[in-house]
């Protein structure tokens, strides 16, 4: 598969960024307010918002954009927590519990119709848990081998390599943002425009990663909306939500 050119000469290519957080998890910022910037800023056709342990803030987010910014396709996804690392599904009708292996929770999105991911396969410390040599033979619809976090480099070579020794998984770039400005830095190229564009790509492995780590100019403004709103609030959801979750 060549490598589409720039997305301003790429018509018939698209790019999506499958991996982003808003206020129902850990990130920064409300699902209303991620949506606008996102649109703002133009740089995606497709997006997921993928919320630790939970749909709800991806619901919102869908519903807003139909109404508001009807250009941007919003997938409804989730990180889900396993005892083996996280796995985010794609295309989901509702949320998902917390699993005991990373297999039950492919099985779990795989039963929703959705698409089960290894993100940030080999990436361990700032929250993160990962599914390490599990891409290797579990029936994942795809691997995130570009994570936008520059600390992430290394871990996104070995990811690489190792899909390429293994199962050869169809790859993605995502930004994992947290605040949305540095959304689409790391992103994924597929062929058409739409989610459902989006997904007969990665069913058909014809997606590639692409983009940058996140830039200094994109973090400048993220830790600027962390100074204004205060960093205790940026754990604060995430505590909350595993509250609740361990309530269930």
């Amino acid at each position: 598969m060549t490598t589409p050119p720039k997305l301003k000469r790429a018509t018939g290519w698209g790019k999506a960024d499958l991996h982003l957080h808003t206020t129902h998890s850990d990130g920064y910022m409300s699902p209303v307010e991620t949506i606008d910037i996102i649109a703002e800023l133009a740089i995606v056709q497709v997006i997921a918002i993928t919320d630790h342990d939970t749909t709800e803030g991806a619901f919102v987010a869908r519903e807003y954009a139909r109404r508001h910014h009807p250009q941007l396709g919003v997938i409804v996804g989730q990180e889900v927590t396993t005892g083996q690392g996280d796995v985010v599904g794609l295309f989901l009708q509702a949320s998902l519990p917390h699993f005991a292996t990373a297999a039950a929770a492919i099985e779990a999105i795989h039963q929703q119709d959705g698409l089960a991911v290894a993100v940030h396969p080999y990436v361990f410390g700032w929250g993160m848990e990962s599914v390490n040599h599990a891409i290797l033979h579990l029936p994942f619809d795809a691997v995130e081998v570009r994570h936008g976090c520059p600390l992430s480099l290394p871990s996104n070579v070995l990811a690489k390599v190792v899909n390429n020794f293994g199962q050869r998984l169809p790859e993605l770039g995502n930004s994992d943002s947290h605040i949305p400005y540095s959304t689409g830095q790391a992103f994924t190229w597929f062929p058409g425009h739409s989610s459902e564009d989006l997904r007969q790509a990665i069913q058909a492995n014809t997606v590639r990663p692409g983009g940058s780590l996140w830039t200094i100019k994109s973090l400048l403004r993220n830790w600027t909306v962390i100074s204004e709103r205060d960093w205790s609030k940026y754990e604060a959801p995430a505590k909350q939500h595993l509250i609740q979750t361990e309530r269930r």
